[in-house]
């Protein structure tokens, strides 16, 4: 057992954290983004970048009903919700890395939902897992 001045045994933070990922019922992908950019040189657009740095379980904790945003001509529905992912995930997702839900357990509805990272929730060293304040738009 490893010494913890807060007191709690690696075995328990190992054992809370196991259970926290076996209610992952999703699967997605998180990419970081690049955007394009531009070169005023030879007035050219250099492509964005998409890399991706997560594939696996995750949980989207309840969506609720979002508000409607206009955009340009067309309504999307925002909704703000939280993600969850394993605790020891390499690298860390970040601002703005795009989140799409690609498998489910339960939820099929789910699948091909797109989310954007806003900030990190939750997070140290008594954490089960990474938490991250995500918000999706979505088409009606």
């Amino acid at each position: 057992m490893v010494y913890d001045p807060l007191g709690i045994s690696s075995r328990a933070v190992d054992y809370v954290r196991e259970r926290a990922e076996s209610i992952m019922g999703y699967y997605c992908k998180i990419e970081r983004v690049k955007p394009p950019g531009f070169d005023n040189a030879t007035h050219q657009v250099i492509p964005g970048q998409r890399t991706t740095i997560y594939e696996g379980r995750c949980r989207v904790w309840e969506v609720s009903g979002g508000a409607p945003v206009m955009v340009a001509e067309d309504e999307v529905t925002m909704q703000t919700t939280n993600l969850s992912l394993p605790w020891d995930i390499s690298p860390v997702p970040e601002r703005d890395d795009e989140v799409t839900i690609t498998a489910s357990d339960a939820d099929d509805y789910m699948i091909g939902k797109r989310f954007v990272i806003d900030s990190s929730a939750k997070a140290g060293e008594l954490r089960a897992t990474r938490r991250f304040l995500v918000r999706g738009y979505q088409k009606p």
